[in-house]
């Protein structure tokens, strides 16, 4: 295998790199939280999602064009914000519902749509050749990670800022867990390691 074939294999993203630089981000906007100048939630979902499409750009392992990752995080940040606008629009229709039901499903549906038209964004700019169940358990992390922060209260401090947070782990753990690249160089070196088996 030549070096540009193992490079390939090796997963989509430096992931050291890219989780180092997602901590750091994260960490940045904690503590500059109560000096945010962003107002409206749509808008804050729109720059946590270009944050995380501008950590994943810039750790890519395949060189890119500026002009395809500028084009990727806007489009990021575009979805990231209809889907917060569509389920605040939602929000004001439906019977009314006990307790945090409806928030639940709200917020649900916001990270769901927010995962899967994440995960083929990325599929269709950068060739990471993501399956279908691969996108179905991007997604599901993401919700799971969504509801785990309404259910813990967390963002009764830290606001949306616990939500993006969660969420981009959410994400990006999944991402490197289902990467055919990675998977694929594993498979490869599992006999090689175990040569009796």
């Amino acid at each position: 295998m030549d070096m540009t074939n193992s490079a390939m294999a090796m997963g989509l993203l430096h992931y050291t790199r890219h989780f180092d630089l997602l901590a750091c981000v994260t960490a940045l906007l904690a503590a500059t939280h109560p000096m945010n100048p962003v107002q409206g939630v749509v808008a804050s979902f729109g720059v946590y999602g270009a944050l995380h499409a501008c950590v994943l750009a810039a750790t890519l392992r395949r060189l890119e064009s500026w002009r395809r990752k500028f084009a990727f995080v806007a489009g990021a940040s575009a979805l990231s914000m209809v889907g917060v606008a569509l389920c605040l629009h939602a929000s004001r229709w439906g019977a009314p519902m006990p307790g945090m039901v409806k928030p639940a499903l709200l917020l649900a549906a916001a990270s769901a749509f927010g995962a899967a038209s994440y995960a083929l964004l990325i599929r269709y700019c950068f060739g990471a050749g993501l399956e279908p169940k691969a996108i179905v358990s991007i997604t599901l992390a993401c919700v799971v990670a969504t509801l785990a922060v309404l259910a813990s209260r967390l963002y009764l401090v830290g606001g949306t800022l616990w939500f993006a947070g969660a969420w981009w782990f959410a994400f990006s753990g999944t991402l490197r867990y289902q990467d055919p690249r990675r998977r694929a160089l594993a498979k490869a070196a599992r006999p090689a390691a175990n040569p009796l088996r």
